[in-house]
């Protein structure tokens, strides 16, 4: 599990508003972290791609552009994550990170 990847993870069982079911979500956490810790930050991918809001980015995921919703980043055990759908490209992981940047407030 390598930072930029796609992996499918489920996200069930959610709580209130949280993202919900088996969908693809990009690895975030960096790579030492992702090689010892039992668990990975993730940015969740929808392919509902009508409205960009601040905070979100769209990618390739696959063949299909997705958006990812930086509100919903979180670290997901890697138990939930099922199987390896691919690789964003650098352009596409920029705007992640920008995504991110601008949702949690920090310096772009």
């Amino acid at each position: 599990m390598v930072r930029g990847e796609i992996w499918w993870v489920e996200f069930d069982p959610a709580v209130g508003s949280e993202i919900r079911k088996r969908r693809p979500a990009i690895i975030v956490s960096n790579d030492a972290a992702n090689r010892n810790l039992a668990r990975v930050v993730v940015i969740p991918l929808t392919s509902n791609t009508e409205r960009l809001y601040p905070g979100e980015a769209l990618v390739m995921a696959g063949s299909q552009q997705s958006k990812a919703m930086a509100d919903q980043i979180m670290a997901a055990d890697k138990q939930r994550l099922k199987s390896r759908l691919g690789a964003v490209s650098k352009a596409d992981m920029q705007a992640v990170e920008d995504a991110i940047k601008l949702h949690l407030a920090l310096p772009l």
